[in-house]
């Protein structure tokens, strides 16, 4: 008698076990699934801000084209524009610039503008000379700084880093469809002064975006706005 109730403690002793051991293999799937599931659900915030540089003349729009230095070969992101025709597709009075925000995160963005005023000519050998001269300044291009409400959206710092800040964090409009920002959407400023048949503009763009929290300050190292505000 002693001995099958001994059997029998045994027996529920195991079976105990067993119960035990199943109930935190069930316990640990379900948590470790519920913390992967929380993992991949997880939407990852980024930074997205594109350039659209083209020329419109009012009828027809056409891309910029890269500058072309031999057959076939080109400068990455340089474009040309025409000053010295105005009947050119190319014209510097028809060069327009926007900038396409597709983040997904509040995002500050701003531009640097490279601009090369280039005198190109044909030598006897049928070869091309170019040659770089100096730029007074800052072309004029019509740049579009404020609003519809004459509010200032953009500021100009290149006296100081060479870059147009955008003034106000930005986030795309959609999934679908990103935010469209103009900073050259016209010339309205009169009639642009002519260089003489041989010159032409090489204009080129670089533009930096970060998250808006903390991203000016970490990458851009600006602990404020250059327009003496925080972020």
């Amino acid at each position: 008698m002693p001995e099958k109730s001994l059997k029998r403690k045994m027996l529920f002793s195991l079976a105990l076990l067993v119960f035990s051991l199943l109930l935190f293999v069930f316990s640990s799937y379900a948590w470790f699934t519920g913390k992967f599931e929380d993992l991949v659900n997880v939407e990852v915030g980024f930074v997205q801000v594109d350039m659209n540089v083209y020329f419109d003349d009012g009828v027809t729009t056409y891309p910029a084209t890269e500058v072309e230095i031999a057959e076939g070969v080109y400068k990455p992101g340089i474009y040309e524009v025409d000053i010295a025709s105005p009947a050119s597709f190319n014209y510097f009075e028809n060069l327009r610039v926007y900038i396409e925000v597709s983040s997904n995160v509040d995002t500050y963005f701003r531009i640097k503008i490279y601009e090369q005023l280039t005198l190109t000519y044909l030598n006897l050998d049928d070869s091309i000379t170019e040659l770089s001269t100096l730029i007074d300044g800052y072309m004029p291009f019509d740049y579009q700084l404020t609003d519809l409400e004459e509010n200032l959206i953009w500021y100009d710092n290149r006296i100081f880093d060479d870059y147009f800040y955008y003034m106000d964090p930005v986030i795309r409009n959609s999934e679908s469809e990103p935010m469209e920002i103009g900073l050259i959407t016209s010339f309205s400023s009169g009639s642009f002064g002519t260089y003489p048949i041989g010159y032409s503009l090489q204009i080129g763009f670089s533009v930096e975006a970060v998250q808006a929290l903390d991203g000016p300050e970490q990458v851009w190292s600006l602990l404020e706005t250059p327009w003496e505000i925080s972020w």
